[in-house]
């Protein structure tokens, strides 16, 4: 039984990794500094957990491909399609790709390109599934695919101004 998984990919994870870091640290430090439990330094606070659950949930991301078929776990639980009950798989590209995975009863999971080797698994797809399961798109998707960086690069920078803002603050520069 030869299996795939796929995870988040490294730069991803150390992207959220520095994000909920600087995050947790900037809202926590406008908390302790007014020293008081105040609505708004609480709300501050709770600002952090979106994005500590997001972090969590990337740690929990994962892709399994084997020769029953496709597992995706992710922020709404688990779903298995098996090859004969998918119905279609789709390839949106744009500044992010996402892989559309449908089943004969309409259920979809997605996938989106900060999973590792990405374009790995669209391959394996294309390999296990009949060519009239895949949109008319697919190929072409495939071999033109390049991994979109520009929302990971986002988080760097967000996470740079924060890691500023609360060293600038905390140094009195």
């Amino acid at each position: 039984m030869i299996e795939k998984v796929f995870k988040t990919d490294k730069i991803t994870l150390l992207g959220y990794t520095l994000l909920v870091f600087t995050y947790s640290l900037f809202f926590g430090t406008i908390f302790f500094k007014q020293n008081s439990s105040s609505f708004t330094s609480i709300i501050m606070v709770l600002l952090v957990l979106p994005v500590a659950a997001y972090f969590f949930f990337l740690l929990r991301k994962r892709v399994i491909v084997d020769q029953n078929g496709i597992k995706i776990i992710g922020i709404t639980g688990k779903k298995e399609f098996s090859w004969n009950e998918i119905s279609e798989v789709a390839v949106s590209p744009g500044r992010k790709y996402f892989l559309f995975t449908t089943n004969k009863s309409g259920d979809v999971a997605v996938i989106d390109d900060s999973t590792e080797n990405f374009k790995e698994l669209l391959e394996e797809l294309k390999k296990r599934l009949p060519k009239e399961k895949l949109s008319p798109n697919y190929e072409n998707v495939l071999n033109s695919y390049k991994r979109s960086y520009g929302s990971i690069i986002l988080i760097y920078v967000a996470s740079l101004i924060l890691l500023f803002v609360l060293l600038k603050s905390l140094l009195g520069i």
